[in-house]
């Protein structure tokens, strides 16, 4: 069940307006000062609804999960979010902010070629400055911004020690124009991007506007002002780290963040994630145990898409055989289910016994083998 009582904001629902809190004091050997605040960001997020789909059934989560959500949450700290692939790291932070009301996620998905400066801005032509989604979520908003820093064990073995600088400094400030460099030449073998402190320390040009005007990751035409060239943070964003555990991460960053585990969804999760997916309808008539007649499929009308819920049956069929399968099982299972909303289950069914129509479809989304 769901964790209806917590000492935090967050209670793990991914139901936006379970909580109405206030926002927890930073403490203050984590208050930063930035201001003045900006506008709250995009509330829209498509992607949200992608990953978690409409917000209709809590999605639970473990007691611990909860605990530590609100530990960074109350410490202003990262969450650094270890597991083996497709056990919601990721999902977490579009979770957080669902529930929680703090607008569109950022996201940085990093590569082995990523830097920090990649994540802070980018120039682009006539040195117009566009935030990246690290340096975005710095930004002075009222109430934290969600990042999502995607697999940051990708990354090459500097960026998660270089990435500390922005944590302890709970901002950043751009180079002068002279100092930027452009895009190709920061990317080029041989040149490194400029460091944090680098960007601090560089000397602003005596000709150089008193105030910058950059772009956000989020919404590119959009301009904010920079007084001082300074990007500083006034609520801390919340920021959610994935990595799988497969290389180790520098301790310098790992000690200021709070450490989270995850498990493999259980079947009480993965019930709310269907039911979350297919909107409640019209249940595709799978449940005969045996062969089907030709006219029962063949006056069947196509579903609508998204198509409805399967029926009770068919979820439960799917749902032993996630519960028992190794590796990521949430998009396979859903997979299982489109198709079985969808009538293949019933197409199969006619040639065959319903469980092995079941067995078909299981087999055909499971990932291929190398």
């Amino acid at each position: 069940m769901p964790n209806s009582v917590s000492w935090g904001p967050y209670r793990g629902t991914g139901l936006p307006g379970t909580t109405h809190q206030p926002w927890p004091e930073a403490p203050p050997w984590r208050s930063f000062g930035g201001g003045p605040d900006l506008p709250p960001p995009p509330a829209a997020d498509p992607y949200a609804r992608i990953v978690l789909g409409a917000p209709r059934q809590p999605l639970p989560a473990p007691p611990e999960e909860v605990d530590r959500v609100n530990a960074a949450l109350r410490l202003s700290r990262p969450l650094l979010v270890t597991g083996e692939p497709g056990t919601g790291k990721s999902t977490l932070a579009y979770r957080i902010s669902r529930e929680l009301g703090l607008g569109r996620v950022l996201r940085w998905r990093i590569t082995s070629l990523s830097t920090l400066r990649e994540g802070l801005y980018e120039t682009g032509d006539g040195g117009r400055i566009g935030l990246g989604p690290l340096g975005t979520a710095f930004l002075p908003y009222a109430r934290p911004r969600v990042l999502l820093i995607d697999r940051l064990d990708r990354a090459e073995i500097a960026l998660p020690d270089d990435l500390c600088t922005v944590l302890a400094a709970g901002g950043f400030r751009l180079p002068g124009p002279a100092s930027v460099p452009s895009l190709r030449s920061a990317t080029s073998p041989g040149i490194a991007a400029p460091s944090v402190s680098d960007a601090s320390d560089a000397p602003t040009e005596p000709d150089a506007p008193a105030e910058t005007r950059v772009a956000t990751d989020d919404d590119p035409a959009a301009t904010v002002v920079l007084p001082d060239r300074s990007v500083r943070s006034h609520a801390f964003p919340v920021i959610v780290i994935t990595t799988t555990g497969e290389r180790d991460l520098s301790p310098d960053l790992v000690r200021r963040c709070v450490t989270l585990r995850t498990r493999r969804p259980g079947p009480e999760l993965l019930r709310a994630i269907a039911a979350n997916h297919f909107p409640p309808g019209p249940s595709t008539p799978t449940s005969l145990p045996g062969p089907i007649p030709a006219s029962a499929s063949a006056s069947a009308s196509p579903a609508p898409d998204p198509a409805p819920a399967p029926a009770p049956d068919v979820v439960d069929a799917f749902l032993d055989r996630a519960v028992r399968s190794e590796g990521p099982v949430v998009e396979r299972f859903l997979d299982a289910l489109r198709l079985a909303a969808d009538g293949v289950l019933t197409t199969l069914a006619e040639d065959g016994g319903w469980q092995e129509a079941v067995d078909t479809v299981w087999e055909w989304t499971a990932p291929e083998e190398p």
